[in-house]
């Protein structure tokens, strides 16, 4: 081999390893966004019971936890759907139309691209309600 065709060959091998990199640390910053968000629940839920009388507390907990639980399950089920599903092209639609329950989900760049949005909807659904805490 020549050394053009060397040269050609190493070029080759470091934009795919600079490729490969680039989708792994578009993933860890994804999946380390998305963890911070879901962390500002847990200063969402001292704000509120910090804000309501302490016979209360345990409550406000509890529905913050299953805010987080009950968020988890909406958006797997519908709300990814309805926010990022396939459009069919023949209709008018308003909202995505497919991809029920992450049906056609199948790589772990999508799937942490969903607990990225899971996030920040579920924090989304904790501002709200804490502001009805008591």
């Amino acid at each position: 081999m020549s050394d053009l065709e060397t040269l050609s060959a190493s070029v080759t091998a470091l934009e795919e390893s600079i490729a490969t990199t680039n989708g792994g640390l578009d993933v860890f910053y994804l999946l380390f966004a998305g963890a911070m968000v879901f962390f500002m629940q847990a200063g969402f839920a001292m704000l509120c019971a910090g804000s309501i009388r302490a016979k209360n507390v345990k409550n406000i907990m509890l529905k913050n936890i299953l805010d987080a639980c009950g968020g988890a399950v909406g958006f797997w089920t519908i709300g990814y759907a309805f926010a990022y599903g396939g459009s069919d092209s023949s209709k008018l639609t308003f909202i995505g139309n497919a991809d029920f329950v992450l049906a056609n989900i199948h790589d772990g760049g999508s799937l942490i691209g969903w607990f990225f949005q899971f996030a920040f909807a579920a924090t989304a659904a904790t501002i709200v309600a804490g502001t009805v805490a008591e």
